[in-house]
């Protein structure tokens, strides 16, 4: 290295992979040392060209063995809406609960514990797929079971479903009179009388909208907590797919990007609606049901503005933009069609009609799901943002919504492909190896749940999809294809919280949580290595930001994770059970851990909070 500038941090003594594009595609390549200055990574190599820049001030950190990663980058999650959600529901999900006895008693404290007359029971994540014995709700059994007074409403897990008993109707003012809202459906029984079913984002926000708010500093609490969380799983980087760029929610964001200690960047793609895209001298169609775009509107309408602003706080701007360097606008998010779990994704072949499609609330068998828009709206919208620059995700679970997402950016790109502007496909989750190795050829970039057979393998092997679960997101096919792909979790419509390895434990494996030893597709699965360049440098390309980040590279963003083990020597079915010590933005540690002298070495290492 020319520059002797003294450096603020080394880390050596472990195991410290640059994922590095390029290398071999079984392991990553490492470095013995790094050094950090202003929050860049300034050497990267030997000890002795790292300790080059040690000076007196410098903090010097033994690994101890521990493994130093870069940050992870997560390239479709509802950031916002997980923040939201935390400030004023109960999570009662598939993930921390097995068996309705134990649901139930959640939501039964949670109800003893209410302090006003005025205050209503919110509880999100009911999950009649990975909890068998959930009964059907209904306004009279939410009544008879927990309330008949308190105002109870409780979300799906997959967004599109939500129940309420017969005092939250009432404050909403819901009965046999009420339309069904474009969009939405309010579930009626034989006689006309609402059930207190709701389906998609139009009717269910008839309830939330007498809903009380949330006050301002319990929702700013709730974004720090989820801030925070996001960093304690070692993600550095995260997005809002579907954002809804209101003034109020912008405030709330540039706030929380403004703080010193703002623990990670925020990448948003803004909600699009096609039909706003027309040639204008035609009829606009209305905005159709938007699938995952549903539950952020019906929430995000009921944030109170900011109550007052951080001395020293820029000027809120009307958009995100490019606020800074942790937060700003990526791309636009369309949505092709729908959700598996509501029998809405537009596949080629019908749904299974079982009694747990039933209970969904799947439409009448048999069900092909639905496209969210007619090709030509799709077309135009599609050429509107890419005529303009702007990078473009769309949502396509079914081979239906894949293809006409292939066939619309065909139509726009035509033979000079998508260039540099990256255009992705979100979920993919039934697409193809056809349409997959036809996306490449475009240059699109792909983003895969493929997560979604941890939890959901089993139940979509005996009760959605019979056999078609095998080629779920067939990543090993993206690999083949020569395109750059990434995973990602989807929260908060899919249980629990943002996990990465458990992740990449999944795209590793293909096999769910209870069952380590059947694979789903076994000819899918990918090795370590390229899971981890998927929250890596491959997500950083996707999100145009691999100037800067996703590689452990002098001149890069020291946004760095330290975990308790080494990912390449993990068997695979137990990558879920390594631990974050502590991640790093900018250089700065995000405290989960603290430096401890090895006594009588002088030796400086991490150790994890307790």
């Amino acid at each position: 290295m020319t520059t002797h500038k003294e450096a603020t941090t080394i880390f050596y003594g472990g195991n410290i992979f640059t994922m590095e594009p390029g290398s071999s595609l079984t392991i990553s390549p490492k470095v013995a040392a790094i050094a950090i200055s202003d929050g860049i990574i300034m050497a990267a190599g030997t000890l002795e060209e790292v300790f080059h820049h040690r000076g007196k001030n410098t903090k010097v950190i033994f690994l101890n063995d521990q493994t130093l990663l870069p940050g992870f980058i997560e390239c479709h999650q509802h950031a916002t809406l997980c923040a939201i959600i935390k400030s004023s529901f109960v999570n009662i999900g598939a993930m921390k609960y097995r068996t309705y006895a134990q649901i139930a008693a959640v939501m039964k404290d949670r109800l003893a514990k209410l302090e006003s007359d005025d205050d209503w029971g919110l509880f999100f994540a009911w999950d009649p797929e990975l909890v068998p014995d959930l009964p059907a709700l209904s306004a009279n059994y939410i009544d008879k079971n927990f309330s008949s007074t308190t105002p109870i409403f409780i979300i799906g897990q997959s967004g599109h479903v939500s129940w309420a008993n017969h005092p939250a109707m009432d404050a909403a003012g819901i009965d046999e009179s009420t339309p069904d809202p474009p969009g939405g459906t309010i579930v009626r029984d034989e006689n006309g009388i609402p059930t207190g079913q709701f389906f998609e984002e139009p009717a269910m926000g008839l309830v939330t909208a007498a809903m009380p708010s949330p006050d301002a500093a319990t929702l700013v609490k709730g974004f720090e907590d989820q801030w925070r969380y996001y960093a304690s799983v070692g993600i550095t980087t995260t997005t809002d797919m579907a954002y809804l760029d209101t003034p109020t929610l912008n405030e709330y964001l540039q706030h929380l990007s403004d703080q010193p200690d703002c623990p990670i960047r925020l990448a948003t793609y803004n909600l699009a609606h096609p039909g706003d895209y027309v040639n204008k001298s035609k009829k606009k169609t209305a905005p159709p049901n938007q699938g995952c775009g549903c539950v952020p509107t019906m929430l995000i309408k009921r944030i109170p503005k900011l109550a007052a602003k951080a001395k020293g706080a820029k000027t809120a701007a009307r958009s995100v933009s490019n606020y800074s360097e942790l937060l700003w606008q990526a791309g636009i998010k369309l949505i092709g069609d729908g959700s598996p779990h509501c029998g809405t994704a537009a596949v080629r072949e019908p749904f299974m009609n079982t009694p747990l499609t039933e209970i969904l609330g799947f439409p009448t068998a048999p069900t092909y799901g639905s496209l969210n828009t007619d090709s030509e709206a799709l077309a135009a919208a599609m050429k509107h943002f890419h005529d303009e620059g702007t990078q473009i995700a769309i949502h396509t679970h079914g081979e239906r919504a894949s293809e006409q997402a292939i066939r619309a950016y065909t139509q726009v790109l035509g033979d000079a492909g998508a260039g540099d502007c990256r255009h992705r496909m979100e979920h993919c989750g039934l697409a193809t190896v056809d349409q997959i190795h036809r996306a490449a050829a475009l240059g699109l970039s792909l983003s895969f749940f493929v997560d979604h057979l941890r939890y959901y393998g089993k139940v979509y092997m005996t009760d959605l999809f019979g056999e078609r679960v095998n080629r779920w997101t067939p990543l090993s096919e993206a690999t083949k294809s020569g395109m750059t792909w990434t995973i990602h979790q989807d929260h908060p419509t899919f249980p629990g919280d943002a996990q990465p390895f458990a992740n990449i434990r999944t795209a590793v494996t293909r096999c769910t949580r209870d069952d380590p030893t059947t694979p789903y597709g076994p000819e899918y699965r990918v090795p370590v290595h390229e899971a981890l360049m998927a929250y890596t440098a491959n997500a950083a390309w996707q999100l145009h930001r691999e100037d800067t980040l996703g590689t452990i590279t002098v001149g890069k963003k020291a946004d760095l994770v330290i975990v308790d083990k080494n990912p390449y020597e993990v068997e695979p079915v137990d990558l879920h059970q390594i631990g974050v010590v502590d991640s790093f933005l900018n250089g700065r540690s995000n405290g989960f851990a603290e430096v401890q002298t090895l006594p009588g070495t002088g030796i400086n290492v991490l150790v994890k909070k307790e």
